[in-house]
This record gives structure tokens, C-alpha cells and sequence, in this order.
């Protein structure tokens, strides 16, 4: 998203992203957007994506200037602001899976199916475990199916039956296929969602925008909790 805003002696000019399936966080990043435009109508934004395989790279390369992504980030130019908001996991299973029937799934359920993951060299080895786990919580070895270069690439790879693959609960709606189940995880954590900016762009309107998408995310969250 490129962002650009007058206020009294600060001009700034912002490029903030979210990660390439995240369409809620896009929402998110439109209304951030929306209710900077009221508060100063001179704001320009625009949304850029950034694909998984390579999470960090245009923020370090000063292509953007703040990104909202999956956590966990640990990284030592990365400032990570504050959880915004969490959602709930989901297993991708085929039609027709055992699966497929039941209202949940367990982690440990994963064991049962090579897990269709999507790699890169630049992705954090920590963060690939925590959301493509390689064991369970019992220590059983969980599978490795297929390696999707892009998250579009596994609904395919699940719908043909070549494996199973953790996603967020939000994804269903957005990314329907019809070869394809979306099943809650009973037992998982839920997904948490932050703000990165790099650390050595740390300014005052960075903060601030980081604010209002914080107050955008708790609206959208409202929403999908009925309050």
C-alpha cells in the first residue's frame, strides 16, 4: 500500500503490503485507508501484495514501509508492532476424505496425510515450522507432501488428493473450490496477525498509520465475531 499524507511540517509518502491470499487483510488495509482519507483527505494509499515465498523482501529491499502478515516474525531489522487481530486454522482436505465428514480435526490428525506446504529459500525456517509443523504435539512425524511455489497451487494439489494443508479459517469464503473442504482445528492456536515495519525506517507516521490499521482490524473483527 502506497500511502501518501500531509500533515502540519510532515509529509510522508508509505508503501504498505499484505501477504498475496490474505484478502481479509487487504480489506483491512482498504479501510485503514478509508479512514485515513477522512481524517485528512489529501492521503493517498495504495495496496501492494507479497508473495509467501519470499515474506520479507520488499520490506528490507524499501520497497514497502509496512507490511500485515502471519506471525510469528523474529528478525533483527524487523520491528513487529502488536498483534492486531487472530483467526482460526483450518485443515484443506479433499472432497470425499474421511475428514471432509467430520465438524474438526485435531493436530494430530495431521500425521495422517502428507502436508502440501509452500517453501521458498527466503521463507524463516521458524516461521515455516510453526505453520507447516513437522511433527505433532505428541511427536508423531508429520508427513511432507508436495511443495506449492504459490498458495493458489495447493487447492489443486489438495483437490487431486496429493495431501492435506493448514490454512487460516477466513481463507473458505474467499478461495471456495469445489474439489476441496475447509475443517476447523479443535485444538490449534489461532493464527495471529501483525504490523512490520523495518526497524531503521522507525518514524512517527509510521507508528501512526500502524494505529489507524490497528483500529481497521478491530472493526473487521467485530464483524466476523457478530459484536
Amino acid at each position: 500500500m502506497r500511502l501518501r499524507r500531509s500533515m502540519p511540517r510532515m509529509t510522508w509518502t508509505r508503501q504498505v503490503s499484505r501477504r498475496r491470499t490474505c484478502s481479509w487483510c487487504a480489506e483491512i488495509l482498504i479501510t485503514a485507508a478509508d479512514l485515513l482519507h477522512v481524517r485528512n483527505p489529501a492521503a493517498q494509499v495504495q495496496v501492494t501484495e507479497v508473495q509467501l515465498y519470499d515474506p520479507l523482501g520488499p520490506l528490507r529491499a524499501g520497497a514497502l514501509d509496512l507490511q500485515l502478515t502471519e506471525l510469528p516474525i523474529d528478525e533483527p531489522d524487523v520491528t513487529v508492532g502488536p498483534v492486531v487481530f487472530s483467526a482460526p486454522r483450518a485443515l484443506i482436505v479433499p472432497v470425499g476424505h474421511p475428514f471432509a465428514e467430520r465438524a474438526s480435526v485435531s493436530l494430530e490428525d495431521c500425521a495422517a496425510e502428507p502436508m502440501i506446504t509452500v517453501g521458498g529459500g527466503a521463507v524463516p525456517a521458524y516461521w515455516y515450522e510453526h505453520h507447516y509443523p513437522s511433527a505433532t504435539p505428541s511427536g508423531r512425524v508429520v508427513p511432507r507432501g508436495p511443495v506449492a511455489t504459490y498458495w493458489h497451487e495447493i487447492l489443486p494439489l489438495v483437490s487431486s488428493g496429493k495431501g492435506v494443508s493448514p490454512t487460516c479459517l477466513w481463507a473458505a469464503p474467499y478461495f471456495a473450490h469445489p474439489g476441496i473442504v475447509y475443517v476447523p482445528f479443535d485444538d490449534a492456536p489461532p493464527i495471529e496477525y501483525g504490523i512490520l515495519w523495518p526497524t531503521a525506517r522507525d518514524t512517527p507516521a509510521v507508528r501512526a498509520f500502524a494505529d489507524i490499521i490497528r483500529q481497521a482490524a478491530a472493526r473487521r473483527t467485530d464483524r466476523s465475531t457478530g459484536q
